[in-house]
């Protein structure tokens, strides 16, 4: 009996330590990443939701609320964003275009880590006409932010 016992106890506390121990690897910095980004592709789990629709839910909130990150300013996309209305490039892309410009930088396992919101950052930066210097260096600093 009290091998029985045991041995529910020793899998009941296999359990909560496998649990309690484990840290998600859809979040960093307590952000989504590329790997929430991913999920929301595959069709039998409770992530399963439109990458437009989470994209534009993240969009409403910051346009609504007026948020701001201030640790993370200096990684914000708001200047590219009004250099893309001011221009009038604006309507040359589309929300869909944005999601596949994610889904081609989340293509790049590295990149998984970094948070939903810089990789839009990035998405806004290419369509904003950004080099490929600046979009490296963008990445860098983001990649450094996300590990330290």
């Amino acid at each position: 009996m009290k091998t029985k016992s045991t041995k529910y106890i020793l899998l009941i506390l296999l359990a909560f330590v496998s649990t309690s121990l484990s840290q998600s690897n859809r979040y960093t910095k307590g952000a989504e990443n590329g790997y929430m980004w991913q999920a929301m592709s595959e069709q039998d789990l409770i992530y399963n939701v439109s990458k437009e629709n989470y994209l534009g839910s993240i969009l409403e909130r910051m346009r609504i609320t007026g948020e701001k990150y201030p640790e993370i300013a200096s990684l914000a996309c708001r200047k590219d964003i009004e250099k893309i209305y001011k221009e009038g490039e604006s309507n040359k892309f589309s929300l869909e275009d944005v999601v596949k410009a994610i889904d081609q930088f989340y293509s790049k396992n590295d990149n998984l880590i970094i948070p939903i919101i810089f990789a839009y950052c990035y998405a806004i930066k290419k369509f904003a006409g950004a080099s490929y210097k600046e979009l490296k260096k963008y990445r860098e600093d983001v990649l450094k932010f996300c590990n330290g």
